[in-house]
């Protein structure tokens, strides 16, 4: 499904409000960086581009002295004139003359003057962004064409949500989670870091982050990644002040409850010129976890039969068995002697016979 372009801009006027929130919450925005530019792939643009989308934390317009492009056309460099268009989303850096397939550019942008100034007042300055960034872009061969995306949803997980609200920056509660992602056309594909995304859920703009000090920039969501996005449902309790105000004012869309949702995203090019709609898909976001598999009972061994009895190992052959006390000596054979004399004796006795002398 098509929409117009000015309908599909979404992303500028949300990034707006968002930004007028986060001011509530006293939420101050850094302004180092140089931002960076919108592109397909190893850097490619389509050659249908008006011109190079950016998006930093102060904005170009006024301020061309903070850009510098140039055209490599094989050993030479080639300075390019450009104008600056656009305000509140991706601003354009447009070349004087319109793009031509296999052409290849260096966009060279800083951060402002007020950001080189401020940068000082970090103490750690390794985390901060660069204050500059050249890129290289490479113009695409055929134009970009959206016909046709899927919207696809992962595994539901059970787990903690930190979410943005007004008034306390941000809640945490117990939520069911499920990620979804764009299915783009192979052809289309490669740009998908180029093309700005845009979530409906029941019908609503769904932009969440995990704070109101998280700045997202447009067209991008919490979860980082380019045509993907996190829906939940509140499962867990909401602090007392989150509680009062849906009493007083009821449920808001963006808290959602338990229950079947309608998930739709919208696909749309930069400069809004072209833009299609998923089919809606149907998320059950449930706060019971799925029921435990059941785990089958331990199976008793197979009877094998009688067990045989242990057979007793046989000594040694030509060992002696019990206790040994050496050999027999000539001693014990004079004793022996001695006590079968005697016993004949005795037996001669008891017959009425004396012993021979």
């Amino acid at each position: 499904m098509r929409l117009t372009p000015t309908a599909l801009l979404l992303s500028v006027a949300l990034a707006i409000v968002a930004e007028a929130e986060a001011r509530a919450c006293s939420c101050g925005r850094e302004i180092v960086g140089a931002g960076r530019l919108y592109l397909g792939a190893g850097g490619v643009l389509p050659p249908d581009a008006p011109g190079f989308p950016w998006t930093g934390p102060e904005p170009l317009a006024g301020a061309a002295d903070r850009v510098k492009v140039t055209r490599i056309a094989g050993t030479r460099r080639v300075p390019v004139k450009f104008t600056i268009t656009g305000d509140g989303g991706p601003e354009f850096i447009t070349p004087a003359q319109k793009f031509a397939p296999g052409q290849v550019y260096e966009v060279t942008i800083r951060e402002s003057a007020r950001a080189g100034e401020a940068r000082q007042y970090y103490t750690d300055k390794s985390s901060l962004p660069p204050a500059e960034v050249t890129t290289r872009v490479t113009i695409g061969a055929a134009p970009l064409r959206l016909t046709q995306a899927s919207l696809r949803a992962g595994p539901q997980t059970h787990e903690d949500a930190k979410v943005a609200a007004a008034g306390s920056c941000w809640e945490d509660f117990a939520a069911a989670k499920v990620p979804i992602r764009v299915e783009l056309p192979p052809e289309v594909e490669p740009l998908r870091d180029y093309l700005l995304y845009v979530t409906r859920f029941d019908g609503h703009t769904w932009r969440r982050s995990s704070s109101l000090c998280s700045w997202l920039d447009p067209g991008r969501t919490w979860t980082g990644e380019a045509g993907t996005d996190m829906v939940f449902a509140v499962c867990g309790p909401r602090d007392a002040d989150a509680v009062r105000r849906t009493e007083r004012y009821g449920p808001r869309s963006d808290f959602p409850e338990p229950g079947r949702h309608s998930v739709e995203m919208i696909v749309v090019t930069p400069d809004g010129s072209q833009s299609i709609k998923t089919p809606a898909i149907t998320i059950d976001l449930s706060c019971a976890p799925p029921p435990a598999q059941p785990t089958a009972p331990l199976e008793a061994p197979a009877a094998s039969g009688p067990l045989a009895p242990l057979e007793q190992p046989e000594p040694p052959t030509g060992e002696p068995r019990g206790c040994a006390i050496g050999e027999p000596g000539f001693a014990w054979l004079l004793g022996a002697a001695w006590w079968l004399r005697r016993r004949s004796a005795r037996r001669a006795r008891s017959a009425g016979c004396s012993a021979p002398p």
